[in-house]
């Protein structure tokens, strides 16, 4: 059989690169490591704003380190075990909203927080997101 060479290379989706994001996220949290995997998925400028506590000003990372620091490392050192779950994918060309959960143990309790996520992507990449959970149930888990 012969190829067709004319047939272009699609480049993921971005539910495909969604998913990638999180099984790096993943990846990271449980391993502590391999940030590289991640970094790779975010555009340079890349914006996270968690948008569900404080003010946003004080709550938005700029940057692959700020965002990888931030979003990546810290719910990993507040919890024994941390994974997100993706459930639902809203799929809107370069915009997609992910809902999902993170689940896990702290102090072993488990916990079950449900998140949403707002992504902007660019060239294939993510350019920001912005990121909504359920406070209520995430304040009962680590400041109980």
């Amino acid at each position: 059989m012969k190829s067709n060479e004319r047939r272009s290379v699609e480049s993921p989706t971005a539910r495909e690169r969604l998913t990638e994001f999180y099984a790096a996220f993943n990846h990271v949290v449980t391993d502590r490591s391999e940030l590289d995997e991640m970094a790779a998925l975010l555009t340079d400028d890349a914006t996270w704003t968690d948008a569900t506590t404080g003010d946003r000003a004080d709550r938005t990372y700029v940057g692959i380190d700020a965002v990888l620091e931030n979003v990546v490392a810290t719910p990993g050192e507040r919890s024994d075990h941390v994974q997100a779950l993706p459930e639902r994918f809203v799929d809107a060309g370069d915009t997609v909203v992910v809902e999902g959960a993170y689940v896990g143990t702290a102090d072993g309790r488990n916990f079950d927080i449900a998140f949403a996520h707002v992504f902007d992507l660019r060239d294939g990449r993510i350019a920001g997101c912005t990121a909504y959970r359920d406070t209520a149930i995430e304040n009962q888990v680590f400041d109980a």
